[in-house]
């Protein structure tokens, strides 16, 4: 039994940096993310902004990107020509 807890102790004492060292990875890795992400959408809010003021009407509660999909699926409708 001495033997096993001074394996768990020496284990124990070995793992717990290892272990915070992986925690403070990954926490920097999801800010990066996070960054990234509101990075994606203030463009996203430009770019609605930027077709809002091209004379198209935003609906109300209606975020960016379905705008945007909207827009592009009424442009893509109205540039097909009826064979």
């Amino acid at each position: 039994m001495e033997h096993f807890l001074k394996a768990y102790t020496t284990t124990s004492e070995i793992m717990l940096p290892i272990l915070i060292f992986i925690i403070i990875l990954i926490v920097r890795d999801l800010g990066k993310y996070s960054k990234v992400s509101d990075r994606i959408s203030n463009i996203l809010k430009e770019i609605s902004d930027d077709i809002e003021d091209s004379g198209f009407v935003k609906n109300s509660g209606e975020n960016s990107i379905s705008f945007i999909r909207r827009f592009i699926a009424k442009k893509i409708s109205s540039s097909k020509t009826p064979e």
